[in-house]
C-alpha cells in the first residue's frame, strides 16, 4: 500500500510539472496577441493556427489556460475594451479648445486607422460579426459603446462649463450623436475607403455639435 501511494504521489508531481511548464507564459501578452488577431480578421476568419502563432504558445498551453477559441475571443474583446485603445490620447490634450481638439483628433486617428490599417474598432467589427446573437459578445460591446459615448460626455460637459458649448444643449444626445458619427465613419471607411469624404463626414458631425468652429 506504501509503495502504491508513492507511486502515485510520484506520478501526481509528475503530471502537476508538465501542467505548470504547459501553463509557463504570459497570460495577458498572449490575449494581446490574439487580440491583435480577431481585430484584423474577426472571430470566424481567424484560425487556431494563426491565433497559436500570434500568441507563440501550443495547443496544450492553450486549452489550459483558455478552453476555447470562443472564451479567448470574449478575453481579448474585454481587453480591447478595457484598454480604451481607440481614445486614450483624449483626455492627455492642453486645455484650450479642449472638446473640439480631443474630438476632432479622435476623427482623424479613426480616419487613420480605417484607411491606413484597414482596422475598424473591434467592437463594431463584432456587432457586424454576431449581430446580437451571442449574449456574452452584446454584453462587452454594449459596455464598451458606453465607455466611449461616457467618455464623449464627459468632454462635452467640460466643453459647456469652459462656454466652447453653449448653455441648454443637450449633452447626452451629442454625445450619442458623435458615438453614431465614430462608427457610421468606420463602416463607410469599409464599405468607400476615400480619405477626403470620410474627413467630410467628420468635419460635418463636429460642426453640428461645435458651429463656432
Amino acid at each position: 500500500m506504501l509503495f502504491i501511494d508513492l507511486f502515485r504521489t510520484k506520478r501526481n508531481r509528475k503530471a502537476n510539472a508538465k501542467f505548470m511548464r504547459t501553463r509557463e507564459f504570459d497570460t495577458r501578452q498572449a490575449i494581446a496577441s490574439a487580440m491583435e488577431v480577431f481585430w484584423r480578421k474577426g472571430y470566424k476568419g481567424a484560425s487556431m493556427t494563426e491565433l497559436l502563432a500570434a500568441m507563440g504558445i501550443g495547443k496544450g498551453s492553450f486549452y489550459a489556460a483558455f478552453g476555447s477559441k470562443h472564451e479567448l475571443y470574449l478575453q481579448a474583446l474585454r481587453h480591447f475594451r478595457d484598454t480604451g485603445m481607440l481614445f486614450k490620447h483624449l483626455k492627455a490634450l492642453p486645455e484650450a479648445n479642449f472638446a473640439y481638439e480631443s474630438l476632432r483628433k479622435l476623427f482623424d486617428q479613426l480616419i487613420e486607422r480605417t484607411i491606413n490599417e484597414q482596422k475598424t474598432c473591434m467592437l463594431g467589427k463584432a456587432v457586424l460579426e454576431f449581430r446580437g446573437q451571442d449574449p456574452q459578445v452584446a454584453e462587452i460591446v454594449n459596455m464598451g459603446i458606453s465607455q466611449l459615448e461616457n467618455v464623449i460626455l464627459e468632454i462635452l460637459s467640460k466643453a459647456q462649463a469652459t462656454g466652447e458649448i453653449s448653455k441648454g444643449r443637450d449633452l447626452q444626445v451629442l454625445s450619442s450623436y458623435l458615438t453614431a458619427a465614430f462608427y457610421g465613419i468606420q463602416v463607410l471607411g469599409v464599405a468607400k475607403p476615400c480619405r477626403e469624404n470620410l474627413e467630410q463626414v467628420g468635419a460635418i458631425a463636429l460642426s453640428i455639435v461645435f458651429p463656432n468652429q
